[in-house]
């Protein structure tokens, strides 16, 4: 049995355009936001969702070419023992372009990482990072690469999980991404869009298919997390599993995670600005939903 039907996501479509259009969000329950897209809850009679919105597509081509992937993304992780949550990629055909949503279960409540591992020492959460790393080794290659910051796994008792493959981490064997990541950087204000796209974008990625970018990106999050205070006893655990060298430091990851929180600093800003030109000088709706400011620094 599908996830959810057509009359469903479409009707959850309605309510989510109409935030979009109006800038409320008050009747939408916002699970989370994403640097540029959002996780909002749909409640359905045979049980609620997690909903994760595309910036939408240029074509219908390109939405079905990303959901196939999405697929394939799917399957190859788990080919590496990846436990990736059951997931749908329905699409819609909207005015604003044709839109893809991320489907799945919605997880119970303190089961996501961020959540699991607040309040625990270090000491205490060592096990779940150290699994978390051992995954992260087991499928990280230079064609595939997991999303791997605490906030896209869940723990389930014995049962470690993984959501986010809504942007398909996938190569091909000369290295050239097979998603299209510039669909996604199509919500960035002009500009920035040309520096993010030009400048900004590979090494971002880059970064996603190296043990060692994976590791500096998850220790460094959870500065984001609030959970700063446990990171430095896990670095050992991170040079032990990926058998990094030389070593990374604290001073590593804390200057990789600053540079990264102010180059996302720098695109919400740019995305704010453009908000407000948007409905007051040139008087339209935005047509983006913008996180609310990130605490980036703990």
């Amino acid at each position: 049995m599908a996830l959810v039907t057509t009359s469903e996501i479409e009707a959850f479509e309605q309510r989510l355009d109409h935030a979009v259009r109006t800038g409320h969000v008050d009747d939408l329950d916002v699970i989370g936001y994403g640097e540029v897209t959002i996780a909002v809850k749909l409640a359905t009679p045979h049980g609620n969702l997690a909903c994760k919105r595309l910036v939408p597509f240029s074509s219908r081509a390109a939405a079905e070419h990303t959901a196939a992937l999405i697929a394939s993304y799917v399957e190859q992780l788990g080919a590496c023992g990846i436990d990736v949550v059951e997931t749908e990629t329905p699409i819609l055909e909207q005015s604003a372009g044709h839109v893809l949503y991320c489907v799945q279960p919605l997880l119970a409540p303190g089961t996501l990482g961020p959540d699991f591992l607040k309040g625990k020492t270090a000491d205490e959460a060592a096990p779940y990072v150290r699994r978390i790393f051992e995954h992260i080794r087991a499928s990280v290659t230079p064609s595939l690469a997991p999303v791997a910051q605490l906030s896209n796994w869940a723990i389930e008792g014995d049962r470690l999980r993984y959501l986010d493959v809504g942007t398909p981490f996938l190569r091909d064997e000369k290295g050239h991404d097979l998603f299209d990541f510039t669909e996604q950087t199509r919500a960035l204000p002009g500009p920035v869009r040309v520096i993010v796209n030009r400048f900004l974008l590979r090494g971002i990625l880059d970064n996603y298919h190296s043990t060692r970018g994976q590791a500096l990106d998850f220790l460094g999050n959870l500065v984001k997390e609030g959970l700063g205070n446990i990171f430095p006893p896990l670095i050992p655990i991170a040079n032990e599993v990926f058998e990094l060298t030389p070593e990374i430091t604290e001073q590593e990851v804390r200057a990789h995670y600053k540079s990264d929180a102010q180059t996302y600093e720098f695109v919400q800003s740019a995305r704010r600005a453009d908000r407000w030109v948007c409905r007051n000088i040139m008087r339209k709706p935005y047509p983006y939903l913008l996180p609310p400011r990130i605490e980036r620094y703990g």
